[in-house]
């Protein structure tokens, strides 16, 4: 199993960053027979971009084989790649060294990832869509919930 945690120098020791697209480095922990086998550090080829950093994080974490990724948090792009390339994403407090957590998921002990904005403009428009709106004023639209 391998599994990606965002971190901010990398290693085990090192703490589980909260931010995955803009997160400096990867950690990169393979796991046989629930014992780390290998770990790895790599920089983050999103982190300094002024945008798309989490899209860009997202395939290079797809493109190392990754079956879980674990980070604070995760942006709404970052989550929908991540999402529809069938990888897990669990949700690390920033207390937590990149050992702990890796620990806690495989005693399953971590939560399934946290979808959240970092940054102004951020986790917004998420709504369930439960007003009315679409009718443009002439009582066409009823919403979820609304009358049938």
């Amino acid at each position: 199993m391998r599994i990606i945690v965002s971190t901010v120098n990398g290693g085990l020791e090192d703490r589980v960053n909260p931010a995955f697209g803009r997160t400096p480095t990867f950690t990169i922990v393979d796991v046989e027979n629930g014992e780390i086998v290998n770990v790895q550090v790599v920089p983050n080829p999103g982190y300094s971009q002024p945008r798309g950093a989490g899209v860009t994080a997202a395939q290079f974490v797809i493109d190392q084989g990754a079956d879980a990724v674990i980070s604070g948090q995760f942006g709404p792009n970052s989550y929908g790649v991540l999402q529809a390339a069938g990888i897990k994403m669990y949700s690390a407090p920033p207390t937590m060294t990149v050992r702990e957590a890796v620990e806690a998921l495989l005693r399953g002990e971590l939560q399934l990832g946290i979808q959240g904005g970092m940054g102004p403009g951020r986790g917004r428009g998420m709504g369930g869509g439960y007003g009315r709106g679409m009718g443009r004023g002439r009582g066409m639209g009823r919403g979820r919930g609304g009358w049938y």
